[in-house]
């Protein structure tokens, strides 16, 4: 693999926004366009001193912690290919008063899960890549234990969370619950819709890592968006109220079977339910399993989630083996506040 020359800072504030500066018009290398912190590495700098350099240099903040090396990728620029490694990182300063680089930044700005279009502004190219690495960035959460990617297939710059949607849904205990190991095109399927899913609704399943060295797969979780006018939408309705119609949020979590009993999964369903009522806005938000799925709804609880009633969909019956039909599901609501 050939060295690094770059690196980039993907700073995030209280609210999970990144920040982004605008080049002047007068740069030889993309002019006018949005950017994130960063630069070249100067000879016998690491990657980790460019980074601290950088960010003093171009906004006066201090680096205090990388959380996650967040893209290795490449980009050619006449001629040359260059090696740029982003980090998410927390800074100390006063974020409301970045000290711009003269004649380098005009303009800084926030941006947050309505605003990445503006990483496309004056984007002549229409390369999308930096825009999809802030967006990825932008949509994960962190735990006291977790790092939650949002699901995605293989892009560009991202890697995609192919191999361990395989691996989680090999495991015998989620297979259990999803009548049966995923092949690769299933797998496949499930992240591209949850992409899609993150593009269009601004919501959707994370991967959850540990966040000890290693990163160590833990399961998947988050949100959903239940489709409108079928059955079980409706009689979910019928318990919780028309109002969640609105936004018909579906909060949810898979572990691996050496991941349970520590409470991860609560913890997943904390950070799906956060994002839901303070990054969404939403009302209320609904969670639902199989009847006898008795450790889910022990999550459920545990989440102060409230019980209201049962619905028949398509799952598994206690005792009968196979997926039927009118299978009894259990159905919990929370609502905002």
């Amino acid at each position: 693999m050939r060295a690094v020359d770059c690196v980039g800072a993907l700073v995030r504030d209280e609210r999970h926004r990144v920040y982004v500066q605008r080049r002047t018009l007068e740069r030889r290398l993309l002019p006018g366009i949005w950017d994130i912190v960063g630069g070249h590495l100067e000879p016998g700098e690491t990657p980790e001193q460019a980074l601290a350099r950088e960010v003093e240099e171009e906004t006066g903040w201090k680096v205090r912690e990388i959380l996650w090396t967040a893209a290795d990728w490449e980009w050619e620029y006449e001629g040359r290919v260059r090696r740029e490694l982003d980090f998410v990182i927390e800074v100390d300063g006063d974020l409301g008063r970045p000290r711009l680089e003269a004649g380098k930044h005009d303009a800084g700005a926030w941006v947050g899960p309505d605003d990445l279009e503006l990483l496309m502004v004056n984007r002549t190219d229409g390369d999308r890549r930096l825009r999809d690495i802030v967006a990825h960035v932008v949509r994960t959460r962190f735990t006291d234990r977790l790092r939650l990617e949002p699901v995605s297939g293989p892009g560009e710059v991202l890697t995609g969370h192919l191999a361990d949607l395989e691996t989680l849904h090999a495991d015998p205990w989620v297979a259990h619950w999803f009548a049966g190991a995923w092949s690769s095109a299933e797998a496949a399927r499930f992240a591209d819709s949850m992409q899609t899913a993150w593009e269009r609704d601004q919501a959707g399943k994370w991967m959850a890592y540990s966040r000890e060295p290693g990163g160590e797969l833990i399961g998947r979780g988050g949100l959903s968006r239940m489709a409108a006018g079928t059955p079980p939408t409706a009689a979910i309705a019928e318990l919780v109220g028309a109002d969640w119609l609105t936004d018909r949020l579906e909060v949810g979590w898979t572990l691996l079977s050496s991941a349970r009993g520590r409470g991860l999964a609560a913890e997943i369903g904390a950070a799906g339910l956060d994002y839901a009522f303070e990054t969404l806005g939403v009302s209320k938000v609904i969670a639902f399993t199989e009847r006898h799925n008795t450790a889910s709804r022990a999550v459920m609880e545990r989440l102060a989630m409230t019980y209201a009633g049962e619905i028949t969909a398509e799952g598994l019956v206690e005792g009968l083996d196979g997926v039927h039909a009118d299978a009894p599901f259990a159905v919990y609501v929370k609502g905002r506040g």
